[in-house]
């Protein structure tokens, strides 16, 4: 007995020991791995606070630009560093800086924004009080390429430390034109770098490139950080600051520890049958608790991507400054399938106009996903140079067939809205017409209004992506007041019900065309269209994201008027402003070059022969119900100051040329386009009218 029983205890003994060193490697690998997803959850916070600090850069390219177009008129400057100081919040300050003497008679000249509490303060700065020459931002700015971070300081005009962040403009010859710099709490910069903390006791230490160190978040180390942290480092371009984000070794290990010694202390009371059984459900749970933490991961991965992607999008205020003082309606609304889609829109206002993109990316998820923040941000890019929808998309396309190897494509419809005058310019990229839905008013009162809807006309331009060579072509239409324009994506028409059956066009059409006349009621998309959408689908689920857009003209619409001096290089701008106008009232092609050339003459007699000094012109339709059916009209009004001639009076004659009247055969041109013209002496003007009927 006492044999079989020291040999059960060597076997045990043994056993123990194989269990030891099975568990010290256990162990060590359990930390490797958890080490290793904690520096995964450090390197998502450094990204998360980096796209945060990315809105400097955003803004100081925007300031950039806007100076670029405003340097004729400097003082105009101050409009875009308050519509800067507007947008972001976080920022305390932005202005330009302009080197001594730029500009005549000015040593000083400091367009600036700053806010106050509650208060934004727009003004020209720069005296001998403030010499913002010898400010620490300015001199570093001008000696650093990347642009410069300040140590935080106390300013007058701030009840707490601030950073700088500046950076130089400069113009193609390498010349300094100015320091661009705004101005952030050192409160904000602390309270980002503890938000995005991924654990407790982690922290966040900020530096200069040159070492200088920043800010920190609560808990870091006055000494530096030495073995007993688990450290990352990560070099935040373009903006150039070194991150180190560090966990205290303690901290992770701790948990792990007590759960390798329980099974350690369990063996030991053990017999070798329950060693066994516990050596193997301890592998089983390191496999299960992997892939728990492994999931753990990418769901949290995926609740990022998704925040930032719906981040990418304008937001509620962004859409009440589209909206204006109310003359048109605005709605937007973008579900995905997944936690990320495809699916993007975008708009902005520049004045009158409003300029927007609704546009789908093949395929689903995480790639779609990245394709579609891409495509938004060219189309940002894009709308600061571009003077067109088409200059936009071809501009877009450019870079999205560049190294895409997967062949991955986005159908896209870019739209230019002006708003007083109801032109509507746009182009489409293969993707779905839009709605025009247009209410009939009745003439009597107590008759319910009733609703027309239409497609747009589109031209089969291929999708982004493929061809970046592609010539799109542009088209246009006409919005009425109270017409509604409805974009959408395929995610909308292919929905289906719980019967599998597909929503389609001619359906969608008619949830557009219900609602008391309007598309888009007082509660928006949710009052009609998405709850009309939601009802057909029932409890099925999506088969793809899903994206509306809807937007309003709701004030009257005014005719086109431009006044330009009487010069001839000013035909480029009447003919550009004929052009678009006559495309968006529907002339075909054909027609419209016929009344291109029938205008030109007009302008051309008047620029050579007139001796006027100014040139207004007027452009609009008119609908008018006859017999037959609808009339509709383009109305062409030409007014100048010059001599009087009336063109209406000329009679076309078989004399040589050299004797006929001046600007002859060109009266005898127009007289053959157009249908009717037109023309009256007052208060010392030449008025010529110019009638075409489009559907003639």
């Amino acid at each position: 007995m006492k044999r079989f029983a020291s040999v059960h205890i060597l076997a045990a003994l043994f056993l123990l020991l194989g269990m030891g060193v099975q568990s010290y490697v256990s162990y060590s690998r359990a930390r490797f791995r958890l080490q290793e997803n904690m520096e995964l959850e450090m390197q998502i916070a450094q990204e998360k606070l980096l796209f945060e600090l990315y809105d400097a850069l955003e803004a100081w390219a925007e300031l950039e630009d806007g100076v670029k177009k405003q340097l004729s008129k400097p003082r105009t400057i101050t409009h875009k560093t308050e519509e800067i100081l507007n947008r972001y919040p976080t920022f305390y300050a932005c202005y330009v800086a302009f080197p001594p003497y730029y500009f005549p008679q000015e040593k000083w000249f400091e367009p600036t924004t700053y806010r106050t509490q509650d208060t934004i303060i727009s003004g020209i700065l720069g005296d001998d009080a403030h010499d913002y020459f010898e400010r620490e931002w300015y001199k570093g700015a001008a000696q650093s390429k990347d642009g410069y971070w300040s140590t935080p300081y106390r300013d007058d005009d701030f009840d707490e430390p601030i950073y700088t962040y500046s950076k130089v403009m400069r113009d193609e010859e390498g010349k300094l034109i100015c320091v661009i710099g705004i101005d952030f709490s050192l409160k904000w910069i602390n309270q980002l770098l503890d938000h995005f903390k991924p654990f407790d006791a982690a922290v966040f230490m900020l530096y200069s490139s040159n070492g200088t160190p920043l800010a920190a978040s609560d808990g870091a180390p006055k000494e530096g950080f030495d073995q007993s942290w688990i450290i990352s480092r990560k070099t935040l371009l373009p903006i150039n600051i070194n991150m180190v984000t560090a966990i205290p070794k303690s901290h992770i290990l701790k948990s792990l520890r007590l759960g390798i010694l329980l099974p350690l202390s369990v063996f030991v009371l053990g017999i070798l049958v329950v060693g066994l059984l516990i050596r193997r459900i301890t592998r089983d749970e390191q496999v299960n608790a992997r892939l728990e933490t492994e999931k753990k991961v990418l769901s949290h991965e995926l609740e990022i991507a998704h925040d930032i992607q719906m981040g990418i999008l304008k937001d509620e205020n962004e859409k009440k400054q589209a909206q204006g003082n109310g003359d048109i309606e605005l709605q937007t609304l973008l579900v995905p399938m997944r936690e990320v889609g495809g699916d993007l829109f975008d708009f902005h206002r520049e004045g009158d106009e409003l300029w927007f993109i609704i546009g789908d990316v093949s395929g689903k998820g995480v790639p779609a996903a990245i394709f579609m923040s891409a495509a938004v941000n060219l189309f940002r890019a894009a709308g600061v140079r571009a003077n067109s929808p088409k200059e936009i998309m071809e501009e877009m396309n450019a870079v999205l067939s560049e190294n895409n190897p997967s062949l991955t494509f986005v159908t896209a419809f870019v739209g230019c809205l002006r708003i007083p005058t109801g032109e509507l310019i746009y182009c489409n990229a293969g993707h779905c017409a839009p709605i025009v839905a247009r209410p009939l008013r009745s003439k009597s009162k107590d008759e319910r209004q009733k609703t027309i809807v239409e497609s747009l006309q589109m031209e089969p331009n291929i999708p982004l992506g493929f061809d970046g060579h592609y010539s799109f072509v542009e088209q246009g239409c006409m919005l009425g007041e109270g017409d509604t324009l409805v974009l959408y994506t395929d995610g909308v028409t292919e929905a289906r019900n719980p019967e599998r059956e597909m929503l389609g066009l001619e359906r969608w059409a008619e949830i557009v065309k219900t609602g008391d006349g309007l598309p888009v009621t007082g509660n928006g998309l949710e009052g009609h269209l998405w709850s009309e959408l939601k009802a057909f689908m029932g409890k099925a689920e999506p088969t793809d994201d899903i994206t509306l857009m809807t937007i309003r003209k709701t004030g009257p619409v005014i005719p086109v008027t431009i006044h330009v001096p009487c010069r001839e290089e000013q035909w480029r701008v009447l003919k550009g402003t004929i052009h678009t106008f006559g495309m968006c009232a529907g002339l075909g092609k054909k027609a419209l070059k016929q009344f291109e050339v029938a205008a030109e003459e007009a302008i051309v007699n008047i620029l050579h022969y007139s001796q006027a000094s100014e040139i207004e012109l007027k452009i609009k339709n008119e609908e008018k119900i006859v017999p037959s059916g609808k009339e509709l009209k383009i109305i062409l009004t030409l007014t100048d100051d010059g001599i009087a001639f009336d063109p209406t009076e000329h009679i076309p004659n078989d004399k040589a040329t050299d004797e006929r009247q001046v600007g002859g055969m060109g009266i005898h041109l127009i007289r053959q386009i157009v249908d009717e013209m037109h023309y009256e002496r007052k208060e010392n003007k030449n008025i010529l009218t110019l009638v075409k009927k489009i559907n003639s």
